[in-house]
C-alpha cells in the first residue's frame, strides 16, 4: 500500500513538472513571438517615419507658340492646367533626398499639319489624359526646423493617352481624315522624338508646423524634344502650394 501511494505521488509530481515545463515553453514561445512582432512593428514604423507624404496643387501653363497661321487662329493659346499631385519624400531627415511624384490632368488637342496642338473645346478632336511622373533629387537647406529652402532637379516622363472626346463621333471629319484617325495620330506623335521626356527643376520654401511642412513651390518642365523639334512648345511652368506630412 505504501509502495502504491509512493508511486502515485511520484507520478503526480512528474506529471506536474512535465506540464509546468510545457507551459513555460509555450509561454516563452509566445513571448518570443510577441517580441518579434514588436520588432517588426518598430521597423515598419521606423521606415514610415523616414519618409514624408507630399501633396500639392500647382496650376501649370504649357507653352504653345503655334497659335496662329496666316493671321488666323489654328489652336488654343498656351493652356493652363490644374493638376493635383502626390508623392513621397525619402529620407525626410537629410539634406539630400528623393521626391518622386505624380501629377494628373486632362487636356483637349487637335492635329494641325504634322503637329498635335492644344485645342479649344469647340475645335477638339482628342481628349487627352496626362500623367506627369517626376523623379527629382532634392537639395534642402534647413533652418532650425522652422523653415527650409529646397532646389530640385531631375527627369520627368509625360505619359499621354488620347481618346475620342465626349459628344464627338469617331467618324466625324478630322485633320487626318476622321476624329478616330486624329486620335491614332496623336497617340503616335506623343512618343516620337522623345516628346514624353522632360528635364525638371523646382524650388520651394517650406514652413514647419510640428511634423507638417507647407509652402509655395515653383516648377519648370523643359521638353527634351525641343532639340529635335526646334521648338519649345510644351514647356511647362507651374506655381502652387505643397504640403509634406
Amino acid at each position: 500500500m505504501k509502495r502504491l501511494l509512493l508511486l502515485t505521488v511520484l507520478f503526480l509530481f512528474c506529471s506536474s513538472s512535465f506540464f509546468a515545463q510545457e507551459s513555460e515553453r509555450d509561454y516563452v514561445d509566445e513571448q518570443n513571438m510577441t517580441v518579434s512582432e514588436v520588432e517588426e512593428l518598430i521597423q515598419k514604423q521606423s521606415a514610415i517615419n523616414k519618409l514624408d507624404f507630399v501633396f500639392g496643387v500647382e496650376p501649370m501653363v504649357s507653352l504653345n507658340t503655334h497659335t496662329k497661321a496666316d493671321g488666323q487662329f489654328v489652336s488654343a493659346p498656351s493652356p493652363i492646367y490644374f493638376p493635383i499631385y502626390m508623392g513621397i519624400s525619402v529620407p525626410n531627415y537629410t539634406a539630400i533626398s528623393f521626391q518622386p511624384s505624380l501629377r494628373f490632368y486632362m487636356s483637349y488637342n487637335l492635329v494641325y499639319g504634322d503637329m498635335v496642338l492644344p485645342a479649344e473645346i469647340e475645335n477638339r478632336t482628342g481628349l487627352t489624359f496626362n500623367f506627369l511622373i517626376n523623379l527629382p533629387v532634392v537639395f534642402k537647406l534647413n533652418y532650425r526646423n522652422k523653415y527650409s529652402w529646397s532646389v530640385m532637379a531631375g527627369l520627368a516622363g509625360l505619359i499621354r493617352f488620347a481618346t475620342v472626346p465626349f459628344n464627338v463621333q469617331s467618324s466625324e471629319p478630322g485633320a487626318t481624315g476622321t476624329v478616330q484617325s486624329d486620335v491614332n495620330y496623336m497617340n503616335s506623335w506623343f512618343y516620337k522624338n522623345a516628346r514624353f521626356l522632360y528635364l525638371s527643376g523646382a524650388i520651394d520654401w517650406m514652413f514647419y508646423y510640428g511634423t507638417t511642412k507647407y509652402g509655395p513651390e515653383f516648377s519648370v518642365f523643359f521638353p527634351i524634344a525641343a532639340f529635335a523639334d526646334f521648338s519649345i512648345d510644351s514647356l511647362m511652368l507651374g506655381v502652387g502650394v505643397k504640403v509634406e506630412f
